[in-house]
């Protein structure tokens, strides 16, 4: 189906790939990994068009991928191979999940009556059929990605890539958007599974590895290691059974007599909160959060898909202020950049400047800071992180995703929050820039409080001291990581 021959491509003063001989069977499941930077998500695109070879040829179906491509042919390829790449944002289009679904299949010319079974057909094969109506933005990340799965599965291509699009579901999440992949490849739906996880890649009848720009040979691992761990894990008391919750019942009672001036620390007492109150579109996404972090530790927050994370993240760092409740600071409300700071999941879309050093400075000069102060708390914070000072005048988008990610870490760090809030710090990072990452987060805790969320259960084992469960907006359980194993 797609056939790829000494395929070189070069971004400028880059080259990514080079001499790509690759034959892709129709029906085939095709498994991708390799190390960030090494040329995956622009193989993904080389396979459809968004971007063509600088050398060699690529075919899709017997049409040639290239710069004097006809816009009939090109038309025809992208609609024969459809890509879902990791950061949904980047291809919602609706305002409501049917809406987003619904443009691309009018784009084709589906049928009405067509569009409303494919709709149905593919939100609940990926379980979630209660989401069509939902607006896009309120959905979690998670939600979103699959979303861009059900949106770009409904248009029926010959073949999908799915470039690390499962990145932000938890692994219950996960295994069931791989199950509905691997009914596509069933009824004869070619897929290409790029991946860093070694445990997607069980269903595939191939797997390649793109290591410095070129194809090798792959050895799949023993399946004991951490991402099976991790999944075992991750079959919570809140999936499995409701544990009793003594140590947040004592909390609670304790939290609403304590006096936050005498406790330095995170303070959340009883806060709730729901997105776009008394609107057809309101959508409750925490209920009666009580819960105390103590200064100068890693406190871990672990869920699944919209169990509320990323709102109690925003709420803690002061980016939103709760509908009903309170959060405190050191007995302060939050101040965002001041007393506490955030990375988002995909902090590296951020960026703006054309150099590392401009975009950390650009922050911390609000401050009103003197050139030399700056210029010191950008020297600490790149040491804070690892990276060496000729960083600072590469280019942020033309550095790997681990270092990308580092240098976010970096911009927040120099501006000296006592509070760092890492909402998925590790999504869609290899398992050397993600150990890299927590290796840093473990150092700069040295000197600040952290609030760690994740998905991945044993990276917030390792990680944190404490640990809180989050279930559809509840806590489930708080308590430390010992009490939390000792419960499942």
């Amino acid at each position: 189906m797609i056939e790829l021959k000494d395929v070189y491509f070069a971004y400028p003063e880059k080259p990514v790939l080079s001499g790509i001989n690759l034959h892709i069977r129709r029906g085939e499941y095709l498994g991708i990994t390799g190390d960030n930077g090494s040329g995956k998500t622009t193989l993904a695109k080389l396979l459809n068009g968004l971007l063509m070879p600088g050398g060699g040829k690529i075919t899709v179906n017997g049409r040639f991928t290239s710069t004097t491509c006809d816009p009939e042919s090109l038309l025809a390829i992208r609609r024969s191979v459809g890509i879902v790449f990791q950061n949904p944002d980047s291809q919602a289009i609706g305002e409501t999940v049917e809406e987003d679904i619904v443009f691309g299949l009018e784009n084709i010319r589906i049928p009405k009556s067509e569009i409303d079974r494919r709709i149905d057909q593919y939100l609940n094969l990926l379980g979630i059929g209660d989401l069509r109506y939902k607006n896009i933005a309120l959905l979690s990340g998670g939600q979103k990605q699959l979303v861009n799965l059900a949106a770009v599965m409904a248009m029926e291509p010959e073949c999908i890539v799915f470039d690390e699009a499962l990145s932000m579901l938890d692994p219950t999440s996960r295994q069931n958007a791989l199950d509905a992949i691997a009914e596509l490849n069933k009824c004869h739906t070619s897929v290409i599974l790029i991946t860093h996880n070694h445990c997607d890649l069980r269903n595939c009848s191939r797997v390649i590895y793109i290591e410095g720009g070129r194809v090798t040979s792959w050895e799949p691992p023993e399946y004991g290691n951490e991402a099976i761990e991790n999944y075992k894990l991750a079959t919570t008391p809140t999936h499995r059974r409701t544990l009793p919750l003594t140590a947040t019942s004592a909390l609670t009672s304790t939290t609403s007599t304590r006096s936050p001036q005498m406790s330095p620390g995170i303070e959340i007492a009883h806060v709730s909160h729901t997105y776009d109150p008394g609107t057809d579109w309101a959508v409750p996404a925490l209920k009666n959060i009580c819960l105390r972090i103590e200064k100068g530790r890693i406190f871990g927050i672990i869920g699944g898909i919209g169990s509320g994370k990323s709102t109690l993240a925003s709420l803690i760092a002061g980016l939103d202020t709760p509908t009903t409740g309170s959060i405190t600071i050191d007995g302060r409300p939050p101040e965002p950049g001041k007393n506490a700071g955030i990375l988002f999941q995909h902090p590296e879309d951020f960026f703006f400047e054309k150099t590392v050093r401009e975009d950390m400075a650009f922050g911390i000069r609000k401050t009103g800071l003197s050139e030399n102060t700056i210029n010191r708390k950008m020297r600490s914070a790149i040491d804070a992180v690892g990276l060496d000072s000729g960083t600072f005048e590469k280019s942020p988008f033309h550095l790997s995703s681990g270092e990308r990610r580092l240098v976010s870490f970096g911009c927040v760090i120099a501006s000296a929050p006592d509070y760092l809030v890492l909402d998925e710090p590790t999504a869609g990072l290899d398992q050397k820039s993600r150990r890299r990452v927590l290796d840093v987060i473990g150092g700069v805790a040295r000197d600040l409080t952290v609030v760690y969320i994740s998905h991945r259960v044993q990276d917030v084992l390792d990680i944190s001291e404490r640990i809180a469960v989050l279930d559809k907006g509840v806590l489930a359980f708080t308590g430390t990581k010992d009490q939390y194993r000792d419960g499942v």
